[in-house]
């Protein structure tokens, strides 16, 4: 790409007069002048000036031309220093930096490191506002350079790393007691779902300019004067940026006032206060757990300290940005520990006294600790956590990722409980509408009832498709052909408390009660080897998940298909589902191993599984449809109901509005239970009712009595219950 040009020193002179090169010896004085064809600051409006600067022809105004042989000195001088440094070869290699054995040294190679990286962002800074600004179109050998430049940027800052992470083993091996100083846990290894963020993304994310509407103001209204060195410019802005990106750490007005664009309520000084101190413990946790961010945080007494310091690059903040954003993946446990260091210092606690004081540390002025905190979660901490996650939009099926935050199972059912009320979207696994019907009512009305459902399972068929299907094959009678019967039961997967409780055992009778709807599963960590009980299904025995049997018959028209007979074959049993199984399929249909839930978790196949973090034992259990070949959220209905049962809000046969009024008093119980705690400052919750959208129902309908029951007839119960919380 051409560069600023020196005028030409040979005067050509015509009618006796000096002819200036800036002029074109075809244009009229007359002619309206050339407009500059630099773009303002906003690098959408064109500068309104005449173009007066320029060789051969004028291009520029005089203050753009001033700033343009500026900014083109200074990123080519910044260019030879970057490559003079790397001919040099003195930039140290990963291998080599960790046989470093002195702290100085090491300390000087990364201040050496930082200055190549500073020349690298220079030149690119440069090159991007110079074609960005001055030239809309470059050339290939400019394109080429900034390819070459992101690719030296990247090493640098893996150099830089690796540099900074080998000096602060130094530090803590050379000096005692700074053991502290190591992080326990690299965001990198928290999960095995959880990858690595690349160098590459932290800088691309570096590089994205943050919004900042007072920057984007002014630049429509101000231009640089002539002597303004714009690549400083632009780097200014950007620690402007970096400071504004941080103003929620910092200034509590800032995160008022995000609440307020989030909400839409006018919170209270207190709340506001405790969020804030919510997101100042994460990020403390962040940069102690981040080995880059907590060695530049050492001699640093707050975020501002921080942020303002020199060596705090852009790298450094589009990877706290990265990690900060990572609240529902490996960042979930640090954020429970800071919603409960917030709800201390909302009471006038202090952290420096919630723990092991061995494993206290301060960290930009606040103190941490280096381990997750073992507390019972209460109702307020985790309504705080869903207030913020509800700002977020948490998607569905992320519910397992809550278990890690779990104690005990009262912890688990406290949190799913949450979500019953409307506080995180419900897992597709009962969100998926068959015939217009889910089963999110009723999972959460088991939730509340102190019932974990973590899948559903069915393959219902209608009505039509039920019993024999031909198949191709000839039949050994003539005339015949082989038929095949196929049933599957549909079923739902869960846990109960392992311990001794009286509810437990009325839902557990609600259940063997009625052997015509049930049949039950149930496996305790606690019982030696694969020890299950079963009951239910009647006195034929244990009804398989899947079954199927072939019989011979004439061809016959879809209408008159032959009844099935012969022995049937299991595919796949009840325990299977726990254990998995190697069953042949029906028609000659290739051998397809089925893995049980017990099976994936044994072998450690469980990621993304809900109970992949679980910390302690629970009674698995498994509930199958006695009728076959119909929906989940019929099973579920039914299975909702015995809970409401076992929990004295209903009796006899499922009715619909019996079911609704039953729900509706679990919901409000419940309801007052986990939000009875929150001031009017956070807001209120309203409750819907069931009952109402029944009655609603009712008298839209023929008046008939509509119920459901074991012939698999399903009442029209329609509504939900939902807790808007605001």
């Amino acid at each position: 790409m051409p560069g600023p040009k020196k005028k030409n020193k040979n005067k050509a002179k015509a009618n006796g007069k000096a002819k200036s090169p800036n002029a074109s010896s075809s244009q009229s004085k007359d002619a309206d002048p050339i407009p500059c064809l630099t773009l303002e600051e906003d690098e959408m409006t064109r500068c309104n000036q005449p173009a007066t600067e320029g060789f051969p022809r004028p291009e520029r105004c005089k203050v753009h031309q001033a700033q343009y042989r500026t900014m083109y000195k200074k990123y080519k001088d910044a260019s030879k220093d970057v490559d003079n440094i790397k001919s040099g070869r003195e930039i140290p290699t990963k291998e080599q930096i960790q046989h470093y054995t002195d702290t100085h040294q090491t300390l000087e190679k990364a201040r050496w490191v930082r200055k190549y990286l500073e020349s690298i962002r220079v030149e690119r800074t440069g090159r991007n506002i110079h074609q960005r600004r001055f030239f809309l179109k470059v050339d290939d050998g400019h394109k080429i350079r900034l390819k070459v430049l992101a690719k030296e940027m990247v090493k640098a800052v893996e150099i830089l790393n690796s540099l900074q992470a080998q000096a602060l083993d130094l530090h803590i091996m050379n000096n005692p007691g700074c053991e502290w100083m190591k992080p326990v846990q690299s965001p990198n290894k928290f999960g095995d779902t959880i990858e690595a963020i690349s160098t590459e993304a932290i800088i691309e994310a570096a590089e994205m300019t943050l919004p900042n509407d007072r920057l984007k103001a002014s630049a429509q209204t101000f231009s640089a004067p002539a002597d303004e060195d714009l690549i400083d410019l632009e780097h200014r802005a950007q620690k402007a940026r970096r400071v504004d990106a941080f103003k929620m750490l910092t200034e509590l007005e800032s995160i008022s006032q995000v609440l307020r664009d989030e909400t839409g309520l006018d919170y209270h000084k207190t709340a506001s206060s405790v969020m804030q101190n919510i997101l100042q413990q994460y990020a403390r946790r962040i940069i102690f757990h981040e080995p880059d961010l907590f060695f530049k945080s050492l001699d640093k007494v707050s975020f501002t300290d921080l942020v303002l310091d020199d060596d705090f690059s852009n790298e450094d903040v589009a990877k706290f940005i990265l990690l900060f954003q990572a609240r529902l993946d490996f960042g979930l446990v640090w954020f429970k520990d800071a919603v409960l260091d917030a709800l201390v210092m909302s009471k006038g606690g202090t952290t420096a006294n919630l723990g092991d004081f061995s494993r206290r540390h301060q960290v930009l002025g606040g103190w941490i600790y280096n381990c997750a905190h073992t507390h019972t979660i209460p109702n307020e901490t985790c309504t705080i956590n869903q207030h913020i996650l509800k700002c977020l939009e948490p998607p569905a099926n992320v519910e397992n990722r809550f278990v890690r935050l779990c104690n005990n199972f009262d912890d688990m059912i406290r949190f799913l409980s949450f979500g019953a009320i409307g506080m995180v979207p419900p897992p597709t696994f009962c969100s998926k509408q068959y015939n217009g019907i889910d089963a999110i009512a009723p999972r959460n009305h088991l939730s509340l009832s102190g019932v974990v459902i973590t899948d559903m399972v069915s393959s219902p068929k209608p009505l039509h498709m039920i019993g024999a299907i031909p198949t191709q094959r000839r039949g050994r009678i003539p005339g015949c052909i082989v038929w095949v019967e196929l049933e599957t039961r549909g079923y739902m997967f869960g846990a109960l408390r392992n311990e001794p409780d009286s509810f437990n055992d009325a839902f557990l009778r609600e259940l063997g009660a009625r052997p015509d709807l049930f049949q039950v599963i149930t496996r305790s960590e606690t019982d030696p080897g694969r020890d299950v009980e079963v009951f239910g299904a009647g006195p034929t025995g244990a009804l398989p998940a899947m079954r199927h049997r072939e019989f011979e018959a004439p061809p016959a028209p879809f209408a008159h298909r032959p009844t099935g007979s012969g022995e049937w074959f299991v595919t796949r049993s009840a325990v299977d589902i726990l254990y998995g199984t190697n069953a042949k399929m029906p028609g000659g249909t290739p051998e397809k191993p089925f893995h049980g839930y017990l099976q994936a978790l044994s072998r450690g196949q469980s990621a993304g599984w809900f109970f992949h973090f679980k910390k302690f034992p629970v009674k698995y259990i498994v509930i199958l449809d006695t009728v076959p070949n119909r929906h989940h959220s019929i099973l579920a209905r039914n299975v909702a109901w015995a809970a409401l049962c076992a929990r004295g809000y209903g009796e006899g046969g499922i009715e619909m509005r019996k079911y609704a009024r039953a729900s509706d008093k679990l919901f409000q119980k419940r309801a007052e239970e986990l939000l009875a705690w929150m001031p009017e400052s956070w807001g209120g919750w309203q409750a819907t009712k069931m009952e109402d959208d029944a009655h609603e129902g009712a008298k839209a309908s023929t008046g008939e009595e509509e119920v459901m029951g074991a012939d698999g007839g399903q009442g029209k119960m329609e509504g939900g219950l939902e807790c808007v919380v605001s």
